[in-house]
């Protein structure tokens, strides 16, 4: 309360004497004349309601769950003596204060240009370090608490290749985008009560068929 009452003060003085226009006339007829009891009444209590709202709308918004896709990381590794292989992944954060958000998917949604063989989409991506035996022992979801990262395999290439492959848990279905195109792919990221969100990201191979991927 000692924290909670000087806050709702000064919220207070910003809705009876803020910049408005109405504003102004309420403090010029205190000067000039005196209002109607029932109408400061009625001022002091709307004015009170407002002060209330802002105070708990600032902590809403703080706390309100929030999903971002700040960068795209990457690892590379060697194959054999003369190739070098490198994997995208992405990173998904709570960037709330406060609250867990629950049941978070994360799939390739759309491949642009279109791939050929690569029509069943959206899919869902591999969580990094999830490596079962059996294809339908992936996991397809997760709860993220408030500051949390999580990563998420995205798409691999070989240095000079002619082909990326999309880490997606389908192990039978067509996984490969050709890297002699520019290729645009959108993630989504949907999660319970939450709206979906949608990231775009480029592929390609540089001029010397180094593989790149970019969030856009």
């Amino acid at each position: 309360m000692e924290q909670y009452f000087p806050l709702l003060f000064t919220r207070w003085q910003a809705a009876i004497w803020g910049g408005s226009v109405l504003a102004v006339a309420f403090g010029w007829r205190f000067i000039t004349s005196d209002w109607p009891y029932p109408v400061k009444l009625t001022a002091c209590v709307v004015a009170l309601f407002f002060a209330g709202y802002y105070v708990w709308r600032a902590d809403h918004l703080r706390l309100q769950q929030k999903m971002s896709i700040p960068r795209v990381l990457s690892q590379s590794w060697p194959i054999d003596n003369a190739n070098l292989a490198t994997l995208f992944y992405l990173e998904i954060v709570n960037t709330s204060e406060g609250l867990t958000i629950y049941d978070v998917h994360v799939q390739l949604e759309e491949i642009v240009p279109r791939v050929l063989g690569i029509d069943w989409l959206p899919v869902a991506l591999v969580h990094k370090h999830d490596n079962p035996i059996r294809a339908q022992d992936y996991k397809l979801s997760f709860d993220l608490h408030p500051g949390e990262p999580k990563h998420i395999d995205f798409i691999a290439g070989v240095v000079g290749g002619d082909h990326f492959d999309i880490y997606h848990v389908v192990r039978d279905a067509d996984r490969r985008i050709p890297s002699t195109t520019r290729h645009r792919l959108r993630v989504m990221v949907t999660a319970r009560d939450m709206p979906a969100l949608f990231v775009w990201f480029s592929v390609w191979m540089d001029e010397n068929g180094t593989p790149k991927c970019q969030i856009e």
